[in-house]
């Protein structure tokens, strides 16, 4: 019978856990800069390589080898230890980087960002699993809300940064800028997490069924981006037909294997599963109404394009406050009562989302950007209380593993929604030119339609059922008490002094 391993490490004090979440904080610019800085970038990269054709497949090549390799890097994270999977997953990060930079042709710059995001898919969840080793429960929603403000820096200030970079010093800088701030987190991670306490079991990895969980979903996620068209000569229905038949052939391996990818006991646990939906289900809506939103303030409120980016701004601050607010709530409460304000938030934004569905062009300016802050706020409120709960719900062995497969679903999913939610509206907009769209969706080729507005609405009433679905999982989900007596730093710490501390001194 295996059994957990709990190595001892030097005594941790909380210098050394501002270090490690200092290092954590540098990890997560890393990733979410990235994603920034490339999407302004992408009209000059596919100009000075003379390749627009391929140019989607930037951001496709980055999506699908992200998404397939997190549940591996949590499983990883649960065998080799936290320190040494991080570690890998940066520099396979910066390798992919390099290669990014020094890209003579879009073929090879494809190739690299997949590169790039074999390292990429695992900064996310192994710095919420780390958060989960050196804070307790209750602790990790305000980290959570701390590390939301980094996303909200990332996604404000990376445009903005990818623009100048690519028009001053070229199209390549916005890679190489990736190495410095690399750099430092390798050297912050490395000799802060060497006093991390380990809890790991001796595992196996099941690789034929990571291999089917991996086709099945990249065979689904280019069906996504595709959006209608031919996969490899296969018809669409086709290709999702293959997709189907890998994941029917992955659960059966889940249910076969001695010691499957994903732990049985995970998925048939109803708080994470849960968690899971809450947290797939705001995302997708987040992501459905944020990728077409520049576009519709533009047709309804005749902005430009650069006034139009601004409104991002405080939709952005809306999702850090929320979870801010959220984390917060956690971190003073008893252990309980931390779903109250995400199930305010996520009834009171299929509410608005509802009411943007039937008057949303009659609103003005202000009262749309204030009703997306506030929608977007009870988005934010559900990411630090779905991460903390599905932690909370496992043992530390299990901590990464559970991690990861949280955050490959909720990518997937949100992919999925604002897939079904795109076809929605290229299926009315379709309808309102008379059969006559064939084009890429643009402020042009709305301009031919009288009601405008009318192909905005399927895009609002998906995002108001899809809240309404996030509050019903949350609704139904088991409130269980949140550890707030077991420490792993302090745990490691008495090992090392046989001094016993207490949770204030790590606050």
């Amino acid at each position: 019978m295996n059994q957990t391993i709990a190595a001892a490490a030097p005594a941790m004090d909380p210098k050394d856990v501002q270090r490690i979440i200092i290092g954590l904080m540098a990890v997560l610019l890393l990733a979410a800069l990235d994603q920034t800085i490339v999407s302004t970038a992408l009209p000059t990269i596919g100009r000075e390589l003379g390749d627009v054709q391929h140019l989607p497949w930037m951001v496709t090549a980055y999506l699908l080898s992200s998404t397939v390799v997190t549940p591996l890097y949590g499983k990883l994270a649960d065998i080799n230890g936290r320190r040494t999977t991080l570690l890998m997953a940066i520099g396979i990060f910066l390798f992919g980087s390099l290669l990014c930079s020094l890209s003579p042709n879009m073929y090879v710059l494809i190739a690299a960002r997949a590169v790039q995001g074999l390292g990429g898919g695992g900064l996310m969840s192994l710095v919420q699993t780390v958060i989960s080793d050196i804070v307790t429960a209750k602790e990790r929603g305000r980290i959570q809300g701390v590390f939301a403000a980094v996303f909200t820096a990332s996604s404000l200030g990376g445009p903005i940064l990818g623009g100048v970079l690519s028009e001053h010093l070229g199209w390549q800088s916005i890679f190489w800028v990736n190495l410095p701030v690399g750099a430092v987190a390798l050297w912050i991670v490395s000799r802060g997490l060497m006093k991390l306490p380990r809890y790991e079991r001796p595992h196996r990895i099941d690789w034929l069924g990571a291999l089917l969980m991996a086709v099945a979903a990249i065979v689904l996620l280019l069906a996504i981006n595709t959006r209608g068209a031919a996969v490899m000569g296969l018809p669409l229905w086709a290709v999702y037909v293959v997709s189907a038949v890998f994941w029917v052939l992955f659960a059966l391996r889940l249910r076969t294997a001695a010691e499957p990818l994903i732990p049985t006991g995970i998925l048939k646990d109803g708080v994470i599963v849960r968690a899971i939906l809450v947290s797939t289900l705001s995302m997708g809506a987040l992501m459905s109404v944020s990728a077409y939103n520049p576009l519709y303030v533009q047709l309804i409120y005749h902005m430009g394009a650069t006034q139009a980016g601004l409104v991002m701004t405080p939709l952005a601050l809306g999702v850090v406050g929320g979870s801010i607010l959220s984390g917060q709530m956690m971190a003073r409460g008893k252990g309980t009562g931390y779903k109250l304000i995400p199930m305010i938030g996520l009834f009171a934004g299929a509410v608005i989302y509802a009411g943007m569905a039937v008057i949303g062009d009659r609103l003005t300016l202000w009262a749309y950007i204030g009703g997306l802050f506030f929608a977007n706020a009870a988005v934010g409120s559900t990411f630090p209380v779905a991460t903390v709960v599905v932690q909370n719900a496992v043992e530390r062995h299990e901590m990464g593993t559970a991690t990861g497969v949280m955050n490959f679903f909720r990518s997937l999913g949100g992919a999925l929604l604002v897939a079904v939610f795109g076809a929605i509206l290229f299926g009315e907009l379709y309808a309102l030119l008379g059969g006559s769209f064939h084009g890429a969706l643009s402020a042009d080729t709305l301009s031919r339609v009288s009601d405008p507005a009318r192909i905005y609405k399927p895009i609002f009433a998906g995002a108001a059922v899809s809240m309404g679905l996030a509050f019903l999982a949350l609704w139904s989900m088991q409130e269980r008490r949140l550890r707030s007596h077991e420490m792993p730093v302090a745990k490691a710490a008495e090992e090392a002094t046989g001094e016993t501390l207490s949770d204030a001194d790590f606050s």
